[in-house]
Protein backbone atom coordinates (compact mmCIF):
# COMPACT_ATOMS: atom_id res chain seq x y z
CA UNK A 1 0.00 0.00 0.00
CA UNK A 2 2.70 2.21 1.10
CA UNK A 3 4.38 1.50 -2.02
CA UNK A 4 1.18 2.43 -4.21
CA UNK A 5 1.03 5.22 -2.50
CA UNK A 6 4.36 6.34 -3.51
CA UNK A 7 4.26 5.92 -6.82
CA UNK A 8 0.91 7.61 -7.20
CA UNK A 9 2.52 10.51 -5.34
CA UNK A 10 5.76 10.40 -7.86
CA UNK A 11 3.37 10.44 -10.83
CA UNK A 12 1.35 13.63 -9.27
CA UNK A 13 4.52 15.22 -8.66
CA UNK A 14 5.74 14.57 -12.40
CA UNK A 15 2.27 15.55 -13.54
CA UNK A 16 2.56 18.89 -12.15
CA UNK A 17 5.75 19.18 -13.57
CA UNK A 18 5.25 18.53 -16.90
CA UNK A 19 2.06 21.14 -16.61
CA UNK A 20 4.09 23.63 -15.14
CA UNK A 21 6.66 23.15 -18.14
CA UNK A 22 4.19 23.72 -20.51
CA UNK A 23 3.44 27.35 -18.92
CA UNK A 24 6.46 29.76 -19.98
CA UNK A 25 4.71 32.50 -17.83
CA UNK A 26 1.44 34.89 -17.11
CA UNK A 27 0.49 38.16 -17.84
CA UNK A 28 -2.04 39.35 -15.73
CA UNK A 29 -3.09 35.91 -14.98
CA UNK A 30 -3.12 34.79 -18.42
CA UNK A 31 -0.92 31.83 -19.67
CA UNK A 32 1.80 32.26 -21.82
CA UNK A 33 2.54 28.79 -23.08
CA UNK A 34 6.25 27.51 -23.98
CA UNK A 35 4.81 27.10 -27.48
CA UNK A 36 4.13 30.56 -27.44
CA UNK A 37 7.34 31.56 -26.41
CA UNK A 38 8.91 29.14 -28.79
CA UNK A 39 6.95 30.29 -31.57
CA UNK A 40 8.16 33.94 -30.86
CA UNK A 41 11.53 32.73 -30.27
CA UNK A 42 11.53 31.05 -33.57
CA UNK A 43 10.80 34.17 -35.77
CA UNK A 44 12.91 36.48 -33.60
CA UNK A 45 16.09 34.14 -33.69
CA UNK A 46 15.67 32.78 -37.01
CA UNK A 47 15.23 29.46 -35.77
CA UNK A 48 18.36 29.80 -34.03
CA UNK A 49 17.04 29.60 -30.09
CA UNK A 50 14.15 27.95 -28.21
CA UNK A 51 12.96 28.32 -24.53
CA UNK A 52 14.86 25.89 -22.96
CA UNK A 53 17.96 27.29 -24.45
CA UNK A 54 17.95 30.58 -23.39
CA UNK A 55 18.80 32.40 -20.20
CA UNK A 56 15.99 33.90 -17.52
CA UNK A 57 16.75 37.42 -18.89
CA UNK A 58 16.05 36.50 -22.38
CA UNK A 59 13.15 34.53 -21.12
CA UNK A 60 11.56 37.38 -19.41
CA UNK A 61 12.38 39.28 -22.53
CA UNK A 62 10.23 37.26 -24.62
CA UNK A 63 7.54 37.32 -21.93
CA UNK A 64 7.52 40.87 -22.21
CA UNK A 65 7.59 40.96 -26.24
CA UNK A 66 4.58 38.33 -26.03
CA UNK A 67 2.72 40.39 -23.64
CA UNK A 68 1.35 43.19 -25.16
CA UNK A 69 -0.48 41.22 -27.83
CA UNK A 70 -2.52 39.42 -25.31
CA UNK A 71 -3.18 42.13 -23.28
CA UNK A 72 -4.71 43.87 -26.33
CA UNK A 73 -6.68 40.91 -27.62
CA UNK A 74 -8.29 41.64 -24.11
CA UNK A 75 -9.04 44.91 -24.52
CA UNK A 76 -10.19 44.07 -27.71
CA UNK A 77 -12.73 41.51 -26.97
CA UNK A 78 -14.54 44.28 -24.26
CA UNK A 79 -14.48 47.46 -25.92
CA UNK A 80 -14.37 46.74 -29.97
CA UNK A 81 -18.00 46.03 -31.00
CA UNK A 82 -19.19 42.97 -33.13
CA UNK A 83 -19.28 45.43 -36.48
CA UNK A 84 -15.29 46.19 -35.32
CA UNK A 85 -14.41 42.69 -34.65
CA UNK A 86 -15.84 41.97 -37.78
CA UNK A 87 -13.72 44.40 -39.95
CA UNK A 88 -10.49 43.36 -37.89
CA UNK A 89 -11.33 39.74 -38.83
CA UNK A 90 -12.02 40.06 -42.14
CA UNK A 91 -8.46 42.24 -42.39
CA UNK A 92 -6.39 39.37 -40.66
CA UNK A 93 -7.74 37.28 -42.88
CA UNK A 94 -7.20 39.16 -46.23
CA UNK A 95 -3.93 39.82 -44.70
CA UNK A 96 -3.13 36.00 -44.33
CA UNK A 97 -4.31 35.68 -47.82
CA UNK A 98 -1.79 37.83 -49.25
CA UNK A 99 1.00 36.85 -47.37
CA UNK A 100 -0.18 32.85 -48.85
CA UNK A 101 -0.40 34.02 -52.50
CA UNK A 102 3.18 33.85 -54.32
CA UNK A 103 3.67 36.31 -56.76
CA UNK A 104 6.46 35.64 -58.98
CA UNK A 105 9.16 38.54 -60.21
CA UNK A 106 8.15 37.98 -63.66
CA UNK A 107 4.77 38.67 -62.85
CA UNK A 108 5.67 42.16 -60.81
CA UNK A 109 8.01 43.00 -63.37
CA UNK A 110 5.72 42.91 -66.26
CA UNK A 111 2.82 44.71 -64.03
CA UNK A 112 6.19 47.37 -63.25
CA UNK A 113 6.32 47.90 -66.99
CA UNK A 114 2.74 48.31 -67.75
CA UNK A 115 2.78 51.03 -64.93
CA UNK A 116 6.10 52.90 -66.03
CA UNK A 117 4.41 53.02 -69.57
CA UNK A 118 0.90 54.59 -68.41
CA UNK A 119 3.17 56.95 -65.98
CA UNK A 120 5.23 57.84 -69.10
CA UNK A 121 2.59 58.41 -71.09
CA UNK A 122 0.71 60.80 -68.57
CA UNK A 123 3.62 62.88 -67.38
CA UNK A 124 7.09 62.28 -69.99
CA UNK A 125 8.80 64.65 -67.84
CA UNK A 126 8.56 62.97 -64.51
CA UNK A 127 10.73 60.14 -63.33
CA UNK A 128 9.18 56.70 -62.75
CA UNK A 129 11.27 55.13 -59.75
CA UNK A 130 13.32 51.51 -60.41
CA UNK A 131 12.19 48.12 -59.86
CA UNK A 132 13.50 47.46 -56.74
CA UNK A 133 12.09 50.58 -54.81
CA UNK A 134 8.31 49.37 -55.26
CA UNK A 135 8.62 45.95 -56.25
CA UNK A 136 7.19 44.90 -52.47
CA UNK A 137 4.44 47.22 -53.20
CA UNK A 138 3.71 45.83 -56.54
CA UNK A 139 3.53 42.12 -55.37
CA UNK A 140 1.87 43.07 -52.45
CA UNK A 141 -1.06 44.95 -54.72
CA UNK A 142 -1.15 42.44 -56.85
CA UNK A 143 -1.58 39.76 -54.13
CA UNK A 144 -4.65 41.88 -52.88
CA UNK A 145 -6.06 42.08 -56.41
CA UNK A 146 -5.88 37.86 -56.68
CA UNK A 147 -7.52 37.13 -53.05
CA UNK A 148 -10.36 39.88 -53.82
CA UNK A 149 -10.88 38.28 -57.01
CA UNK A 150 -11.42 35.21 -55.87
CA UNK A 151 -13.56 36.13 -53.31
CA UNK A 152 -15.65 37.88 -55.66
CA UNK A 153 -15.61 34.85 -58.40
CA UNK A 154 -18.47 33.07 -57.66
CA UNK A 155 -20.23 36.27 -55.76
CA UNK A 156 -23.45 36.75 -56.50
CA UNK A 157 -24.46 40.15 -55.91
CA UNK A 158 -28.20 41.45 -56.69
CA UNK A 159 -29.45 45.06 -55.91
CA UNK A 160 -33.07 45.36 -54.13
Amino acid sequence: MKKTLTKIGLALALTTLTLSAETAGTVNGMKISVAEANKALNVVSRGQATWDKISQQQKEQVLRMIAPSKLAAVKAKKELSPEEKNIALSNLWMQKKMLETKISDEEAKKTYEKLKAAAKKANPKKAFPPFEAVEKSIKMKMAQEKVVGALMKNAKIKLK
